[in-house]
């Protein structure tokens, strides 16, 4: 239970408050991700999931936004919805893994 915050006074500036969340966000920010597949012999991809990489964990969300999945980390993901063997984990603003 949390205690009555409204009966506390305040314990640094607004200024000093936002810096400090500002950074609690950061540090514990997830890695976006997202699995695609590659239709034929690099002729097209489709973008199916996006995720976000925890330290711990893995969450997944469907582009249709229906499904909603958790895995140990980004490559299990992949590996387990595989069944489409053209499925590639792909990271934003990186360059891609040589292959």
């Amino acid at each position: 239970m949390f205690p009555n915050y409204s009966a506390l006074p305040p314990l640094c500036t607004r200024e000093e408050f936002m810096t400090a969340m500002r950074e609690m966000v950061d540090e514990n920010a997830p890695r976006v991700f997202a699995l695609c597949e590659e239709l034929g012999d690099r002729h097209d991809a489709v973008l199916h999931y996006w995720g976000m990489a925890h330290d711990d964990h893995a969450d997944l969300i469907g582009t249709g936004g229906s499904l909603h999945i958790g895995f140990r980390d980004a490559t299990t993901a992949r590996e387990r919805l595989a069944c489409r063997s053209n499925m590639h984990l792909v990271w934003p603003h990186q360059p891609p893994d040589p292959v």
